[in-house]
C-alpha cells in the first residue's frame, strides 16, 4: 500500500483513486507544465514521459505538439490501460508501455525529452532511475522532472487538494494526508540538489514551483 510504503506498487484501487480523484489536480498543474515542456521541445520532438499515470500530461503535450512522438510509460498496468483509451478517445497518437523507471525498456538515446511528474518519490532508487532517465537521452537532450516538494507552502499545498475531486467535507482530512504521506515523503530542493548533481548533465536547474506544492529537477545532456 503506497500510503505505508511511498515505493509500492499502486494497487488497482489506488490506481483508481489516483486517476478519478487526484489526477484531475495533476492536471491543472500539468497544463501549466505541459505549457512550460512544450516551449522546450520542437514539432518532432521524441518526448518520454516516465511514470505517466492515467496518461493526462503525454496527452496534452501531445495535443500541443501534434508532430512530436510522446510515449508514456507506467509500472501499473491499469493506467496504461487508462492513458490508451483515453489517447483513442482524443484521437491522439500516442504510445504507452507497461515498465519500470528503474529500468526503461529503450535503447540509449531514444527520446529528445525524458519528462516525469509526481513520480519519482514512488522510485525505490531515485538515483538509478534518473541514470535510467538520462540514458535514454539523446545527446543535447532534455530531462524535466517534476515532484512534490517536501518543504511546500501550505497554502500551495490547500490550493493544490481544493482541486481534487472530493466533497468539501473531506478536503481538509485530505490536505493532511496530502502533506504527510505523500509531500512528507517526497524530496526537498536539497534532496533535488543532490540528485541532480549525480548525473551528467548541464545548465542545471532546481527550483520551487510558485503556487504549487511542486519543485522541478531539470538537465541537459552534453551534445
Amino acid at each position: 500500500m503506497v500510503l505505508a510504503d511511498i515505493a509500492a506498487p499502486y494497487s488497482s484501487v489506488e490506481s483508481f483513486i489516483y486517476d478519478r480523484v487526484i489526477a484531475p489536480a495533476v492536471l491543472a498543474m500539468g497544463e501549466r507544465i505541459a505549457g512550460e515542456l512544450a516551449d522546450q521541445i520542437s514539432d518532432d520532438a521524441r518526448v518520454l514521459d516516465v511514470g505517466c499515470g492515467g496518461g493526462h500530461l503525454a496527452l496534452e503535450i501531445a495535443a500541443r505538439r501534434p508532430g512530436s512522438k510522446i510515449t508514456g510509460l507506467d509500472l501499473a498496468h491499469e493506467q496504461v490501460a487508462r492513458a490508451a483509451s483515453r489517447a483513442s478517445e482524443r484521437g491522439l497518437a500516442v504510445r504507452f508501455v507497461q515498465g519500470s523507471a528503474l529500468d526503461l525498456p529503450f535503447e540509449s538515446g531514444s527520446f529528445d525529452v525524458v519528462t516525469s511528474v509526481a513520480s519519482i518519490k514512488h522510485w525505490p532508487d531515485q538515483a538509478a532511475g534518473l541514470r535510467e532517465c538520462v540514458r535514454v537521452l539523446a545527446p543535447g537532450g532534455r530531462l524535466v522532472v517534476f515532484e512534490a516538494d517536501r518543504g511546500c507552502r501550505l497554502s500551495d499545498a490547500q490550493a493544490f487538494v481544493e482541486r481534487w475531486a472530493l466533497p468539501r467535507p473531506l478536503r481538509l482530512p485530505a490536505l493532511a494526508a496530502f502533506r504527510t504521506w505523500v509531500a512528507g515523503q517526497s524530496i526537498d530542493l536539497d534532496d533535488a540538489r543532490e540528485l541532480v548533481g549525480g548525473l551528467s548533465l548541464l545548465r542545471t536547474e532546481v527550483r520551487r514551483v510558485p503556487g504549487t506544492p511542486a519543485l522541478v529537477l531539470a538537465g541537459s545532456k552534453p551534445a
